[in-house]
């Protein structure tokens, strides 16, 4: 009797070890709570493993009683977690933390081979500045912008322009933003490299196909970029020395229970002496600065505040001659600053739900000196945009494969077109243009649902009303086609905070993927988006002074449907990643100029624009490969934009109503970078770029107006400038022996444009000089001439280190 119960204790015990359980296991990013997807989970010393979906969720059947989980995670530690199994309902949080490489540069994980392969999002790339910082730059600047130029579809207006055009988007059709809050000026010295602190970013997000419905106000392309989050338990140190700017960074905890975390880095350039070495430029000026601060308080396990902050300030002066009221400058000296803040909390009120609330507010004031010859006085022209906005964000894991989140986001604008100081001049009067106001609401809404293993849904709404309001005046004209002084019927004038004009409407965003195979899926997204906030420039490029102005009754808001599909392989076991996608984008309202457009302290704007029509349509091909010693991209981009403003008047129809090319219209561009590590001491990059040039306006003519010939243009972007293409590379060479050191530091040595490729940035026409380096146009004594940037190999030197 005493055998038959042992042999039936033992058969129980056997019994209850061979049952399996269901466990649902979440893997989160510690730091902030966010799910974690594509983490590769594993029951030690079993074959039970598998990887967390884009909502970091997995359910795997485990075997009852004691077991040992493993987690890990490219640039998060590696996580082994013990626990008891012997419920059929077990759910368990993988709490993951980022590496120490993590927290000094920051890895592409957005581009992880498996998460682009699944994710039901088309156009998304998140880079960083590890991956930037290996790229051979003009003055040897760790850039974010020329990082961005090397992705299919993103291109600059040339070698010092103020932004980027994303698949034949002009530059004010972009959001940039930094923490939440917008940079309406993204460049330092003359458009070379982007504001960002280096040693403050943390991730950059670029949104060029179905936008998340977060995210609103720009019909081309969001740039999200946000601040490394202060993670150290300790004093750390990092920062660089260049030819151009020098910089330097420190985290540190605040308390001792390090509940409280702070990072602050700031970069300062002082160019004078590079310019002053260059005859034709040793007039030119130019210093920048600036700094990011960032704390972040973890309260509890629920509770995380952060608060940033963003300074960034230009001064540069370049020697040309202005004339206002008969009083001559020598100079135009352009000093403008961005001053931004942004409080965050974040609310996790369990596994599955947190709320998100962020309090921003932006201030961007350029102005223009023009200081007076043979006097002291100085002539001053300023403008001012302020914006505020509060947004808050729910967010759910839910189930059956759904991640939901939803909120709204209250926006203001307060702008100052424009006023004139000046000063001591009493030729020249004092004018200040009426400013402007609007506030912009908006609902949310989006649902990332795993509808099965091999098909993924991205489905998005945001609605939103735009409201101009008072004080100002509201003009109204007899036509609303032919908006200018003969057309002009009233004034009428609006209190403050009263309601002058209301746009509103629906913006749908989807996307979906589809798995063909465990290497193979198609993708395809749409979406609609308006934009309420114009920039009016008769330029290629914005200059910091250019105008801003909110929609009103005669400017209606732009508005731009995108249809996108594609095609994404990972062969060779994922060592490469090949993708091909295609897009087409139509614009309704697009923004031009009129033929001879001044909007330089104009009152009445309206009467200088036309409102017409645009699209924008290519291919892009791109191979990765991310594995091994040699790693790289190359990618090939076909890609136009088109426009078309078919008025009825010369005057309100550009190139008599047919479709001309747009300012970034760029049919071809090849995009090369590849990069050598031996993992130890040496790391070498080569970078080549070679893509068809911007259009650019020829005068069809010329007439002589006293003995002079004057040049005239009936056409717009009727030439294009000749092929661009430009080498550039770099050496960083790192002390083997200091690597565990506290103190460790390396060199880099960079040529831009290593062959001396002398590309041009413009061509403009004058009278020929006799003699002149020029070419005739036609039989006319018009010359033209070529404006080149760098057309010689730019050498730079740098050394950066880190101290911990």
């Amino acid at each position: 009797m005493r055998a038959l119960f042992s042999f039936l204790v033992l058969l129980s015990g056997i019994s209850c070890f061979a049952q399996s359980y269901s466990l649902k296991i979440v893997t989160t990013d510690a730091s902030n709570r966010e799910p974690l997807g594509f983490v590769n989970i594993q029951v030690e010393g079993t074959d039970v493993n598998g990887t967390t979906d884009l909502n970091g969720e997995i359910t795997l059947e485990v075997p009852g009683g004691d077991i040992v989980l493993l987690a890990s995670y490219l640039g998060y530690e590696a996580l082994r977690k013990e626990l008891t199994i012997n419920n059929s309902q077990a759910r368990l949080i993988l709490a993951m933390d980022p590496t120490a490489q993590l927290l000094e540069t920051v890895e592409v994980s957005s581009n992880d081979a498996s998460e682009r392969l699944e994710r039901p999002m088309m156009g998304v790339e998140r880079l960083s500045i590890a991956e930037i910082e290996v790229l051979p730059v003009a003055l040897g600047e760790v850039d974010v912008f020329r990082g961005l130029q090397l992705l299919s579809g993103v291109n600059s207006a040339g070698e010092a322009s103020n932004g980027l055009s994303v698949r034949g988007g002009t530059i004010d059709q972009n959001l940039v933003l930094f923490d939440g809050a917008p940079i309406f000026t993204p460049t330092h010295l003359f458009g070379l490299f982007s504001v960002f602190t280096p040693d403050a970013v943390g991730s950059v997000d670029l949104y060029r196909a179905n936008i998340p419905s977060r995210f609103g106000g720009r019909v081309s392309s969001v740039l999200d970029v946000r601040s490394r989050t202060p993670r150290a338990d300790k004093f750390r140190m990092q920062g660089g020395i260049g030819l151009v700017s020098s910089n330097l960074s420190i985290e540190t905890p605040v308390t001792k229970d390090k509940k409280l975390k702070l990072l602050i880095g700031g970069r300062a350039g002082l160019n004078d002496f590079v310019f002053s070495a260059i005859d034709r430029l040793k007039n030119t000026q130019s210093r920048f600065v600036d700094g990011t601060a960032k704390l972040r308080y973890s309260a509890n396990e629920m509770n995380i505040f952060t608060l940033s902050g963003f300074y960034s300030k230009d001064f540069y002066q370049i020697d040309l001659l202005n004339s206002f009221g008969g009083i001559i400058a020598d100079q135009n000296q352009n000093d403008y600053f961005t001053l931004n803040g942004s409080a965050e909390w974040l609310k996790i009120f369990n596994d599955k739900m947190s709320l998100q609330t962020r309090l921003v507010t932006s201030n961007h004031e350029p102005k223009i000196l023009f200081p007076q010859s043979d006097s002291e006085n100085v002539i001053e022209y300023k403008s001012q945009i302020q914006y505020s906005s509060v947004q808050s964000t729910l967010d759910y894991l839910g189930s059956g494969g759904h991640h939901l989140s939803g909120g709204l986001q209250l926006i203001r604008y307060d702008l100052n077109p424009g006023e004139l100081n000046p000063g001591g001049a009493t030729s020249v009067n004092n004018i200040a243009l009426e400013d402007e106001q609007a506030i912009e609401a908006s609902l949310f809404a989006e649902d990332e649902w795993t509808v099965s293993d091999k098909f993924k849904l991205s489905l998005g709404l945001r609605f939103t009303q735009f409201s101009q309001l008072g004080a100002g005046e509201q003009r109204t004209y007899s036509s609303e086609e032919v908006i200018d002084d003969g057309t002009f019927v009233s004034a009428e004038t609006f209190g403050k905070g009263e309601t002058m004009q209301t746009y509103s409407g629906l913006e749908p965003r989807l996307g979906l993927s589809y798995q063909l195979s465990s290497k193979m899926s198609l993708k395809a997204a749409y979406a609609l988006n308006r934009q309420y906030l114009q920039n009016i420039y008769n330029a290629t490029t914005p200059l910091p002074s250019s105008r801003w102005k909110v929609s009103d009754n005669n400017i209606v808001p732009q508005q731009a449907q995108l249809f996108s599909g594609g095609l994404y392989l990972l062969p060779g076991e994922g060592k490469y990643e090949l993708s091909l996608e295609g897009y087409y984008r139509s614009i309704d309202n697009l923004l031009e100029y009129k033929p001879g457009a001044d909007f330089f302290l104009n009152p009445a704007v309206e009467t200088d624009v036309v409102q017409g029509e645009g699209q924008a349509y290519g291919i892009e091909l791109g191979v990765k490969k991310r594995r091994g010693k040699l790693t790289g991209e190359v990618n090939y981009a076909y890609a136009r934009s088109r426009n078309r403003v078919n008025g009825s008047t010369f005057s309100t129809s550009i190139n008599g109503g047919d479709w001309y090319n747009g300012y970034f219209d760029q049919p071809h561009t090849l995009n090369t970078n590849l990069t050598l590590d031996d993992g130890k001491t040496n790391r070498i990059s080569l970078n080549f770029v070679v893509q068809s040039n911007r259009p650019y306006t020829v005068p069809n003519g010329f007439i002589t107006v006293d003995a002079q010939p004057i040049p005239i243009f009936l056409e717009r972007n009727n030439d294009r400038l000749p092929v661009y293409h430009r080498l550039d590379f770099s050496w960083t060479i790192t002390n083997p022996k200091m690597v565990k050191k506290r103190w460790v530091g390396d060199w880099t040595f960079t040529v831009y444009n290593l062959y001396g490729r002398d590309n041009a940035y413009n061509i403009y026409y004058q009278p020929r000089e006799a003699g002149g380096p020029s070419e005739v146009f036609g039989s006319s004594p018009l010359g033209s001439y070529k404006l080149t940037i760098f057309g010689a190999p730019i050498v730079s030197l740098s050394y950066g280190f880190k101290f911990e």
